[in-house]
């Protein structure tokens, strides 16, 4: 596995964990809503799909490009 993983909103400075446990915690459950919340994915967007991914599946950490792979193969 590669060490250079995707775990965090960049401009937020909220770890995938974070924002995994305050969606939980607020019931949220897309990314518009933690958006609205102002919790994540609301500067540069880079973090959008894996937040997308991170609430899909459950997991905090990506390997780079792992959305891309998963439109492939939807």
């Amino acid at each position: 596995m590669n060490r250079l993983l995707v775990t965090h909103c960049i401009c937020h400075s909220r770890s995938f964990e974070e924002i995994k446990e305050l969606a939980s915690e607020q019931n949220l459950s897309t990314v518009e809503e933690l958006q609205a919340e102002d919790l994540c994915s609301n500067s540069c967007q880079m973090c959008e799909p894996y937040v997308e991914l991170m609430l899909e599946t459950g997991e905090t950490a990506f390997e780079p490009g792992a959305y891309l792979i998963r439109d492939h193969i939807s």
